[in-house]
């Protein structure tokens, strides 16, 4: 659900974790499982899976600190190395969030669409681990109907916000009712004792691990408890977790602002884009306008799927989603800058499906585990109406035509009235004893301010930035790139990229893919 975005990282990679089988035409459906606590009993994954995939699932403590209480169900599936010979070893990977499930992404390269780099496949056995409360692993329950209730995230009174907080208090309560005890331990450093957990039962030694956007927040939560236990660890779009609720979202609402901005520039200086000799900004404030006046139609939701209007608020919102990738994902279906500025031409036509804002369907949707996880891991920044009408005003001074409708915004109002305390409050790591880490941020990400990949730098002495100087959500889809390529070598070598402080690592030229020595 484009709307349901969260605090740290990329929802769009959450969503994409979600969607990714739909796009090949797959189920997430498992045959008979084999439940272990220590070992893994692989099995098939269903007729509508690929053959080559194969899933397993783990008991893990439901809270670590009672180990011995209750269990959960950890799932994961594997899609073994097309170069068996020189095999390195396994690649936990996942694809961001929070609420993102590497089973999605994994089958979508055993399908054949090839979305990661082909030398991780060659050369590791991919695993796709989905983190507690997400896909096949025990999941996070909520009420759809309590949260498809109506209700204005962008409230302009006091009263249409005492609905909104009672929205969330009702949404929240729905969770723990449905949910249980597993809403209060969904936090990301149970999710990193869950991938320990992982990496000792699939028996290849010490940790390689490929995380992207919330991934890179996982993967240090990962190297702060268990540093000497990493091989090689590659955190893609840095979302940071050691920065307030308020720095996180100033800087959202500024990286958003900066990419629209961007998007404006790119188009005039574009023939094939479809707005070009437009003035992007002034349409894409007055859509804005014109839909606070009198929501537009959506066209496309008449399936119930989604809201059949859509409000300016809800443009603001939804209109991130459409810029992540520059140009696409082509693997995924995912959209690209030009898919965007034929969106904002049929809403300026009078259709706006494409903002249009999801429906949930059942007790496990999309948005539903990420919210969990991102109030588990971020104290409640609004509890006041004041609290609210200042964010509203720092959003506006900050980013003056998205005015603050980012990454962040669902996740601090979703948090408002959270039943559960916070249980991994933010903080700055402490890495000692790692070795070499690979950050990568590029300068234009839409979603992590390429200012968060510096701040984690700092905190791991052993880590090496790796800047792409472009624009698009994470390097690790990118095709014909020289970043990707350096990610996959630094994974299958351990080789960091040589750096030189003046000048960027990705021209945006295409370069012939390194080749890779066995280990």
């Amino acid at each position: 659900m484009p709307a349901a975005r969260v605090l740290s990282g990329s929802s769009r990679t959450r969503r994409i974790a979600s969607t990714a089988l739909a796009a090949c035409g797959l189920m997430l459906l498992s045959a008979t499982p084999g439940w272990a606590s220590g070992a893994i009993r692989w099995h098939g994954c269903g007729a509508q899976q690929p053959p080559s995939l194969q899933c397993g699932e783990l008991s893990v403590p439901l809270d670590y600190h009672h180990p011995h209480g209750a269990k959960i169900t950890l799932g994961f599936n594997r899609l073994r190395a097309a170069d068996r010979a020189h095999r390195v070893g396994s690649l936990i990977v996942n694809p961001g969030g929070p609420g993102g499930g590497g089973s999605g992404v994994v089958a979508v390269e055993a399908a054949g669409r090839h979305l990661w780099n082909p030398a991780l496949h060659e050369r590791f056995d991919l695993i796709g681990m989905d983190p507690r409360g997400v896909g096949t692993s025990t999941p996070i329950r909520c009420d759809p109907d309590v949260y498809n209730r109506p209700v204005s995230l962008f409230p302009t009174t006091k009263a249409q916000f005492d609905r909104l907080a009672s929205w969330a208090r009702a949404f929240g309560r729905s969770c723990r009712e449905r949910t249980g005890r597993l809403l209060g331990h969904v936090d990301t450093r149970s999710v990193a004792r869950d991938m320990e957990a992982l990496r000792r039962a699939l028996g290849d030694g010490k940790l390689n691990f490929l995380g992207l956007s919330y991934g890179a927040h996982l993967g240090s939560a990962y190297a702060e408890l268990y540093p000497k236990r990493i091989r090689t660890m590659a955190l893609d779009a840095i979302a940071n977790h050691s920065v307030s609720v308020n720095t996180l979202f100033s800087d959202a609402a500024a990286t958003y602002e900066d990419t629209l901005n961007r998007f404006a520039a790119w188009c005039a200086q574009t023939s094939s884009c479809p707005l070009h000799g437009r003035d992007v900004l002034a349409l894409f404030d007055s859509v804005v306008q014109r839909a606070d006046q009198q929501p537009i139609p959506a066209s496309e939701c008449a399936d119930g799927s989604c809201r059949p209007t859509v409000t300016g608020g809800e443009i603001r919102m939804n209109a991130l989603f459409l810029l992540v990738f520059k140009d696409g994902v082509a693997a995924i279906g995912q959209p690209s800058w030009n898919d965007f500025a034929n969106a904002l031409a049929r809403a300026e036509q009078g259709d706006a499906s494409a903002f249009s804002m999801h429906l949930a369907a059942s007790p496990t949707d999309d948005p539903f585990a990420a919210l969990a996880i991102n109030c588990a891991d971020y104290p409640p920044e609004i509890v006041t109406y004041e609290d609210f009408v200042a964010k509203t005003l720092l959003g506006r001074v900050v980013a003056p035509h998205t005015r603050g409708a980012s990454e962040a915004w669902l996740g601090i109002l979703a948090c408002m009235r959270w039943p559960v305390p916070v249980t991994y409050l933010p903080h700055s790591i402490m890495v000692r004893g790692a070795p070499p880490i690979l950050l990568v941020g590029s300068t234009h990400d839409p979603e992590t301010n390429y200012v968060w990949a510096h701040e984690l730098r700092n905190q791991m002495p052993s880590a090496v930035l790796l800047t792409r100087d472009g624009d698009g959500h994470t390097s690790s889809w990118l095709q014909n790139s020289r970043t990707s390529d350096a990610i996959a070598h630094y994974l299958i070598t351990g080789e960091t990229p040589r750096l030189t402080p003046s000048t960027p690592t990705e021209s945006g030229r295409p370069a012939p893919r390194p080749r890779f020595a066995p280990p």
